[in-house]
């Protein structure tokens, strides 16, 4: 049984936006402990903004995959700021290739998404 690019791509997507949550969430509040004063501004400035797309997410919204892809870049961002640090190399590699996978993802869903739209607007 085939599976369609789309379907691939919304997969590729997914995997990157919950890699990137329990990345996230794992590092800190089980592998690197964060001080108690720090874990909310933290989790909230780093947890919080990937709260947004979720639903479109799920639900294959293509306009949600389309402004998300300036939330993965966000996180690469992110990623590579980690990955500045001796520390926090290997955490911000991890932060960097999934923010990678969540934006190709998206990107690739956009461009299949609207196409296969324009396909059917035409029929």
């Amino acid at each position: 049984m085939p599976t369609s690019p789309l379907t691939l791509s919304r997969w590729l997507t997914l995997s990157g936006y919950f890699g990137l949550m329990i990345g996230l969430y794992a590092w800190h509040l089980l592998i690197n402990l964060t001080e108690a004063h720090l874990i909310s501004i933290i989790i909230l400035t780093q947890l919080g903004p990937l709260m947004l797309p979720l639903r479109g997410l799920l639900n294959g919204k293509t306009y949600t995959h389309a402004w998300s892809i300036y939330l993965a870049i966000f996180y690469f961002v992110l990623g590579i700021w980690y990955a500045g640090a001796n520390e926090t190399l290997m955490f911000g590699l991890y932060v960097t290739a999934f923010s990678l996978l969540f934006f190709t993802g998206c990107v690739l869903y956009t461009r299949l998404s609207s196409r296969s739209q324009k396909e059917n607007s035409a029929d």
